[in-house]
């Protein structure tokens, strides 16, 4: 009897495997069948060489169609909620379509562009990300700084600070001593610009202002608001006779002391101590009251660490002092000419230098002197 359970058993075993294999293969037959159904998926070719074109408040994107069969292109964005349909239409001997998309809201996008035949066969998703601009990145801009525009011989000789690396142009606006207006577009690698036949008694300020390209496909060109610059006379500086230089910061053991700065000796310097770390400040005394435009300066030659930033305070009684701002001395050879943002009256200048080009934690300085226009 035991033997017989145990067959029994057995067998149940197997009948069981049996149904499990039966009711496993009727589901897999399901699935075929209904694959079969179905039968085999066209895909349309995917877009092919994609290209996103931001702009001002607009976009257009371009892309090659790989599939002669494709007869629309569905683009999707802001999580297919905005969607654009476009009819495939080439010109002859050409396969690339371009989209325009205009009045966008400033910010980035994401796109899902899918192709389409005439049996709505489709492609698979082709996602890609474009930008658009606007006035907030219109507000980020900063216009090109002019270091000085100096008026001479009927002409105005304009020097420039450093451009942003997207600008692409600076654009002045003038009107010569005959009346004719003058539009000027001034690459951002050119430091010096010349307005020829100006007058100045015609126009005493001129216009600029600056304009960007956020992208090297960029759809269109931004500009700063106009920037006002007064044009000035030459600089013509104070004799520095009688000046004298306060004693509070030199390299005592070598006496580089500060009043080698009002010598005219390019060849003796003013040597900061090397004892202590920036800042390191240089008083002078005009003697007199003096209205001020800027500053002249001459670094030590060779160019070793030259100075770089400093801090000019003012001052008519040396008692109280005002400051200017900041400024940075160029790393050039020469007499140099920092122009004050505005022209000030004092007696006393206090230059306090802040850095140099090496960052080390002193340097030294040829000249220094003082100029009106």
């Amino acid at each position: 009897m035991k033997k017989i359970i145990q067959m029994r058993a057995g067998m149940f075993s197997l009948v069981l495997g049996c149904l499990s294999a039966i009711f496993a293969c009727s589901k897999m037959e399901d699935s075929y069948v209904g694959f079969i159904k179905k039968g085999s998926i066209t895909y349309v070719g995917t877009p092919d060489s994609v290209k996103v074109y931001p702009g001002n408040k607009r976009l257009k994107m371009t892309w090659r169609v790989s599939d002669p069969s494709a007869t629309l292109a569905r683009v999707y964005w802001n999580n297919k909620t905005d969607s654009m349909v476009v009819p495939v239409k080439l010109s002859a001997n050409a396969d690339e379509m371009e989209v325009m998309f205009n009045n966008m809201k400033e910010g980035t996008y994401s796109f899902d562009i899918m192709m389409f035949d005439k049996n709505n066969n489709r492609s698979i998703n082709k996602n890609v990300v474009g930008k658009v601009y606007g006035d907030n990145y219109v507000n980020t801009l900063l216009g090109r700084p002019v270091k000085q525009a100096v008026f001479e011989k009927e002409k105005v000789t304009i020097s420039w600070g450093i451009a942003d690396p997207t600008a692409i142009a600076a654009e002045i606006n003038y009107t010569d001593k005959n009346g004719k207006k003058h539009v000027v577009s001034v690459p951002p690698d050119s430091m010096i610009t010349t307005l020829l036949n100006y007058s100045l008694t015609l126009q005493e300020r001129f216009e600029y202002k600056t304009l960007y390209a956020p992208d090297s496909l960029s759809l269109d060109v931004f500009a700063t608001a106009p920037q006002s610059v007064k044009v000035t006379g030459p600089p013509i500086e104070f004799a520095r006779t009688g000046w004298t230089a306060g004693l509070e910061d030199y390299d005592i053991p070598t006496n580089r002391v500060p009043q080698n700065v009002l010598d005219n000796n390019i060849n003796t310097i003013w040597h900061m101590d090397k004892n202590k770390t920036y800042p390191h400040p240089i008083t002078i005394d005009m003697k007199v009251v003096n209205t001020v435009s800027g500053l002249t300066y001459s670094q030590r030659e060779p160019l070793d660490g030259a100075v770089k930033l400093v801090e000019i305070q003012v001052s008519t009684d040396n008692q109280t002092w005002r400051s200017l701002g900041a400024y940075t001395f160029e790393n050039l050879r020469g007499k140099q000419y920092l122009e004050l943002l505005e022209p000030a009256s004092f007696r006393y200048f206090r230059v306090i230098v802040r850095s140099d080009y090496k960052n080390g934690s002193a340097s030294a300085l040829a000249e220094l002197g003082a100029y009106r226009r």
